[in-house]
């Protein structure tokens, strides 16, 4: 199979910040560059893409090349060769920016993967003209690693099928084709809603798993020790994460710490530990409470509407249809994740 990667990977964040060889082993590159070598080695045919060479040391430039990569400095040579194109690049504009350069220089039926770097429904959206007149063949999908590739537990790939709304961004063929690219160098492949992979994969896992903490908790306290009826708890614990996340969309993380009083929020949440099995919660309080606002800082929160946005699309797909529904969902969502 023919594989194109763009971007190395920052190797100086991987090994000197975050100090990924230390904590989760294996050894550099990093990344996009480790990508490369780890498809090479399995038998494909590999371009890595790096305009700058400086992003990593000569030393590790040879690993790349002595497993069989081809190192490029233009992406659009590496657009002419391969069936599959992952793109290990900066997040939002730089990477619809670099998919619109490759997309017209794509062979037959390719698809353009994302990882971190930008949600599949954002960058099909963003390429949506020229998918739709010209290169209708080409698929849109992730080959999303779910961690740092080159470290041992990085395990699994995710792959973007169709999103849960019922879209469709790649073919059967093209998705198959990338879960036969995963399974050739023994990692295991996910393939998942396209609008769930970040939720799963992305460093915002961190994130999903802590909230989703608290969902089963809270869960589990309200059927099997309030006896709260099941329509109850899942509105409140709607109700809690919209209200964060809007308030994040709006004014940011200063915008959230200038809006909740942190000890009233220890108050009200400390009367929830009801059992010895809540662990995490008394996790979190100790974790709130030695949080120094003053590191994040505070603004005033912008003008925020908390509602139930699923049912607002349905109220307002009924009143002026469905096409124009999905044209405001495309253009709030670019607005979102396209900064």
């Amino acid at each position: 199979m023919k594989v194109s990667v763009y971007g190395a990977g920052n190797q100086k964040l991987y090994l000197e910040k975050l100090n990924v060889q230390e904590k989760f082993g294996g050894e550099p590159p990093y990344g996009g560059s480790r990508m490369a070598i780890e498809f090479a080695k399995a038998g494909h045919d590999v371009v890595l893409a790096e305009p700058n060479r400086g992003i990593m040391s000569e030393d590790l430039w040879r690993k790349v090349e002595e497993a069989g990569v081809k190192v490029v400095s233009d992406d659009v040579e590496a657009a002419k060769h391969g069936e599959v194109h992952i793109l290990f690049t900066p997040f939002g504009k730089l990477t619809i920016h670099i998919a619109k350069t490759i997309i017209e220089h794509l062979p037959q039926n390719a698809v353009i993967c994302n990882t971190c770097t930008i949600p599949t429904p954002v960058l099909y959206r963003a390429l949506e003209g020229i998918l739709r007149l010209k290169r209708r063949d080409v698929g849109i999908s992730s080959m999303h690693p779910t961690g740092v590739p080159g470290t041992p537990s990085q395990e699994y790939y995710t792959i973007a099928g169709r999103s849960l709304e019922g879209k469709a961004y790649a073919t059967e063929e093209q998705i198959n084709k990338l879960v036969e690219l995963v399974e050739s160098i023994n990692k295991i492949p996910y393939v998942a809603p396209a609008d769930v992979v970040p939720a799963v994969a992305d460093m915002g896992a961190l994130v999903t798993a802590v909230s989703l903490v608290g969902v089963l908790d809270y869960y589990r306290v309200g059927t099997q020790l309030i006896n709260a009826p099941k329509d109850m708890i899942e509105k409140q614990i709607l109700i809690s994460l919209q209200t964060i996340s809007s308030i994040i969309e709006t004014s940011g993380i200063e915008g959230l710490m200038k809006v909740f009083n942190k000890e009233a929020l220890l108050s009200s949440a400390k009367n929830m530990l009801i059992d010895k099995k809540q662990d995490d919660l008394k996790l979190a309080l100790k974790i709130i409470e030695e949080f120094d606002k003053s590191i994040i800082g505070e603004k005033d929160v912008k003008k925020t509407y908390l509602v139930a946005p699923q049912a607002l699309i349905e109220d307002i797909i009924s009143l002026i249809g469905k096409s124009a529904v999905e044209g405001a969902i495309r253009r709030s969502s670019n607005k979102l994740f396209s900064k």
